[in-house]
């Protein structure tokens, strides 16, 4: 309904391709513009490109009444690709459509997309630099029709599979071409936290050998990607300087490549970008996908500057979109409508994450009304607890889900809460990401809330880890995407806990063995080899003493002593020589076996030693009080789960909240309605715990090249690991001269064959490169997370030669990307809505109709579901057939055909004959009307035939629809 398709009439390929894409995507007749160009698909003049592309379709849209209903313009090949200003500024043709002609100024502000990164619905947020008209463009087109067709039946296909093939981020040893490698952990750690997509980083110069990928992104100016690679919906391009010159001469591998290799969209330049990311797809559009952004929104959202940018693709593609259900009332189909009948329908949600807020009406493809539209309602209340700290919203008059998303950034960010939960937020549409601050990834802070103390005060509270007489308890879950089973265990202690599994509940078999309290997550990668299977944890016996051998005595005088405790049991020996001080001389803290040498027995006439569980040191328990608000519990540094406890006498405890997530930042939301009469407005958070990053922290070096090195000139690196352990590099010049490429070169070679450096716990240095001004290189931690990018790196240097940074740092380059991260999403609208509503059908001509009811998501995605009805209107004696003279099915578009139109009075004014396209014939004051269809003026593809007769007195009829395939 939101869409325009251009095709050249001057060009049959154009015109059937844009019939292809009419038919897959159920797009409008009147929907498509034919412009009659008949110069060469390379370029034109901006002067060509507006009279013979943009006049036409702002005429278009104003004529068919349907310039407020259009985002997307699809360009049908044969048009050109480059539109050229002043004949010297380049253009891509579709980056024209979507925010005018740009000079490149390079600084120029006005080349800047504003709705890229947004995350917001494109009419509320159209490129602020767009002179007047915007639309989401892009162009399909290819080497021959048949490929160009395989792009629209990749995109349709795609829609709702939700695919689970990965997405490849190639970082090739092309300095010049591979500077989006920084951005991968980004949109990898984006992607895992959503939960929906499969996005992998490697280190390729050859795309060749690949199949079953949902996307790659590289940069490479020549490369070659095999037959089948991608499946439907897949993205793919390449950062390289002319990718966007499909045809003509080009020493560069151009887009098309990716396009025969099966994508359903690519993007490539068509004019010199130098090494600017921003004007290349961000790895992003790979996550805006996952969010089911469709594809022609992906790319608009995550190219910053798309001016010189051609955009390929099937602009509809929406793997990740999920929509809901429709249906209208019962009986309207096909029934007979007159002045005011009342209609219904009703919607449901694909699911609770996703609200439809608004309802529109279509007649015929074109806007009729919005039926209902349901936006966040004042006063709201939304809450969310940051592992546990409270946070409370009340929605103000005229929000939407954007700007609420922008005040809840606010709050979270306000220094009292940012210093409680050392978390902070970034506000990206009606997405908020949250990021944890904190500099121990051991323990977050957590907090809980006692609501009894608005009622009661005087309350003491205190802190116990749970017992291990506490039986394990199992929580089943749905099975994961590859079918295993999934459920979730609460271990109370750091004791073996043993889960067993049984086909006959009589046969156990032990299948995992866990040491670590918390919330156990397992899935059984055996189960689907079952027809069923059954569970159980065998647990520890709790409050097992440790046992002490009896002692023997080795070489003369030193007594060994043997201890065993259970797994997982910190335990100690302690020894006397009175049996009234204790002293302890060994401890076992992780529980087993220990053998413990006295090597000091013979200095004392009588020795006793003795078993012992000392106790852990219980967390820190604070709790603030407000009159006006609960009190506030405050638990850090736990080292197993706990419940939190309150009393009013110090003597009866009642437990308040027990947390088996200790380890991990929680998250939570919830929604109520308020002062206001329905609750609309929800929050979602991606997942219940923030996710954990596996991105190798990194640093970049610079040694600059246009120093001269003297003679003696030295660099160290002092670089102190994690565990303590300082593992000192460094080298001196002895070579007049040299330059400092070589110095760096030699710098990296030495990173990588230091022993000490080799483990889990060391760096290595990769991305050596080098232009006119830097050598460069990066040094990367081994081991992915915030605590491996702790290593601590001191250069130094002396004389000419200089290297940056030259001081103590970290390998925290890309510390967003290395911090703990999850997502709140805001949606308004109903799970369900069912509409009642007139429709006054005087204001439509008589006879057949099309009824489309679509609802949209309440998020800022907008994923459309639609439900359709036949309808016939008679308010008037008024009526008209179509019949097909001599046109049939299958018949060939190379010929000329008959249509009669006969109406049942000779008060005819006018008869108009619709088609692909719109009007094709006119016939004045004729009551049976003969039409000529030539067929090549519409070319091969399904089409539909109507016409509406119009009478002297006002009235008119719309005749039945007839679908006519022509080949």
């Amino acid at each position: 309904m939101n869409t325009i398709v251009v095709v050249n009439q001057n060009s049959p390929d154009s015109c059937e391709l844009g019939n292809h894409l009419n038919e897959l995507r159920s797009i409008p007749p009147e929907n498509t513009l034919r412009i009659s160009w008949s110069g060469n698909p390379v370029s034109w003049s901006s002067e060509d490109f507006t009279n013979t592309l943009l006049n036409p379709v702002t005429t278009m849209l104003t004529a068919r009444g349907l310039a407020n209903q259009i985002d997307y313009v699809v360009l049908s090949m044969g048009i050109p690709f480059q539109t050229i200003l002043n004949a010297t500024n380049v253009n891509s043709t579709t980056s024209v459509l979507f925010y005018g002609l740009k000079t490149d100024g390079g600084t120029d502000l006005s080349v800047t997309n504003s709705f890229a990164a947004s995350e917001s619905v494109f009419r509320q947020a159209r490129p602020a630099s767009a002179p007047g008209i915007s639309f989401l463009t892009t162009m399909i087109t290819a080497e021959s029709l048949a490929s160009a067709k395989r792009i629209v039946n990749q995109g349709a296909a795609s829609d709702n599979t939700l695919p689970l093939q990965p997405v490849l981020l190639g970082k090739t040893t092309d300095p010049a071409r591979n500077i989006r490698h920084l951005m991968f952990d980004n949109t990898m750690f984006n992607a895992r936290v959503l939960g929906k997509s499969s996005i992998l980083r490697i280190n390729s110069d050859d795309p060749s050998g690949q199949a079953g990928l949902f996307g790659y992104q590289t940069g490479l100016m020549r490369y070659q990607v095999s037959p089948g690679t991608f499946i439907p919906g897949a993205m793919a391009d390449s950062l390289t300087s002319y990718g966007g010159v499909i045809f003509g001469p080009n020493d560069q591998t151009n887009l098309l490549a990716f396009i025969e290799a099966g994508a359903a969209g690519s993007y490539g330049t068509v004019a010199e970008p130098l090494a600017d990311f921003e004007k290349f797809p961000n790895p992003q559009v790979y996550f805006y996908q996952a969010r089911g952004f469709c594809m022609a929104e992906c790319y608009y959202l995550g190219i910053a500057r798309p001016y010189l940018g051609l955009t390929v693709a099937e602009p509809l593609a929406a793997p990740f979109a999920l929509p809901g259900t429709g249906t209208w009332g019962s009986g309207l189909s096909n029934s007979l409508m007159t002045g005011n009948p009342p209609l219904t329908v009703n919607f449901s949600e694909h699911d609770a994450t996703r609200p439809l807020t608004q309802i529109d009406l279509f007649v015929n493809g074109k806007f009729h009304i919005t039926i209902t539209n349901l936006l966040p309602r004042p006063n709201n209340i939304l809450s969310v607890a940051l592992n546990g700290y409270p946070i409370s919203y009340t929605v103000p008059t005229n929000a939407t889900i954007s700007s609420i998303a922008s005040n809840l950034t606010a709050l979270i960010n306000n220094p009292a809460a940012t210093n409680s939960t050392k978390i902070r937020a970034f506000h990206w549409g009606d997405r908020i990401e949250l990021q944890s601050i904190a500099t121990n990834h051991s323990s977050f802070p957590f907090y809980t809330t006692d609501s009894s103390s608005l009622i009661q005060s005087g309350a003491v509270y205190r802190v116990q880890y749970l017992p291990a007489s506490l039986p394990p308890r199992i929580i089943p879950n749905n099975p994961d995407s590859s079918g295993r089973y999934r459920m979730q265990m609460e271990i109370p202690t750091a004791l073996n806990y043993v889960i067993q599994a049984s086909t006959n509940l009589a046969n156990w078999l032990p299948i995992f063995t866990n040491t670590t309290p918390g919330l156990l997550d397992f899935r059984d990668s055996d189960s689907t080899n079952y027809a069923r299977r059954f569970y159980r944890i065998a647990g520890p016996v709790p409050d097992q003493p440790p046992r002490l051998s009896a002692t023997t005595a080795t070489n003369g005088a030193t007594f060994r002593v043997r201890m065993e405790s259970q797994a997982g049991q910190p335990a100690a020996i302690l020894v006397s020589t009175n049996l009234l001080v204790w002293t302890p001389v060994g401890t076992n803290q992780a529980g087993g076996v220990i053998e413990w040498d006295d090597t000091n027995a013979s200095s004392f006439p009588g020795r006793f030693y003795r078993a012992w569980l000392p106790p852990g040191p219980l967390p820190t328990l604070s709790a603030t009080s407000n009159a006006s608000q609960p009190t506030l519990i405050r638990v850090e540094n736990p080292i197993q789960p706990y419940v939190v406890e309150s009393s009013t006498n110090g003597t009866a405890w009642m437990g308040l909240i027990t947390n088996f997530l200790f380890h991990e930042i929680q998250a939570a939301a919830t929604t109520d309605t308020g002062g206001a009469d329905i609750c609309s407005t929800f929050l979602n958070f991606s997942r219940p715990t923030f996710a954990t990053s596996e991105a190798h922290g990194m640093l970049e070096y610079k040694i600059p090249v246009n120093i001269p090195i003297s003679t003696g000139a030295w660099i160290q690196l002092t670089i102190t690991k994690t565990n303590g352990q300082v593992v000192i590099l460094g080298l001196t010049n002895q070579i007049a001269g040299i330059s400092a490429t070589n110095i760096a070169a030699q710098l990296v070679a030495m990173v990588n064959a230091n022993t000490y450096l080799q483990g889990s716990d060391g760096l290595t240095a990769d991305d050596f490169s080098f232009n006119p001004s830097f050598a460069t290189f990066y040094l990367r931690a081994r081991s992915p997370g915030y605590q491996a990018a702790g290593i601590r790196v001191y250069a130094q240097r002396s004389g000419s030669l200089i290297i940056i940074p030259g001081d103590n740092s970290y390998l925290t380059q890309n510390l967003s990307d290395l911090q703990p991260r999850n997502h709140l999403y805001v949606t308004a609208g109903a799970h369900q809505i069912s509409a009642n509503f007139a429709l006054d059908t005087t204001q439509l001509p008589d006879g057949c109709h099309e009824l489309t009811a679509v609802a949209y998501e309440g998020s800022n995605v907008r994923t459309q579901t639609r439900t359709t009805i036949p309808v016939c209107i008679s308010n008037s004696p008024l009526s008209a057939t179509l019949t097909l003279l001599d046109l049939t099915n299958n018949a060939p578009a190379q010929a000329t055909y008959h249509i009669q139109v006969s109406a049942n009075t000779n008060n005819v004014s006018l008869t108009t004959l619709y088609s692909t396209g719109g009007a094709i014939g006119f016939a004045a004051k004729n009551q049976n009307a003969t039409f000529d269809v030539i067929g090549t003026n519409l070319c091969a593809g399904l089409h539909p035939f109507y016409a509406i007769v119009e009478t002297f007195s006002g009235q008119k009829y719309r005749t039945q629809t007839s679908w006519i395939r022509l080949q």
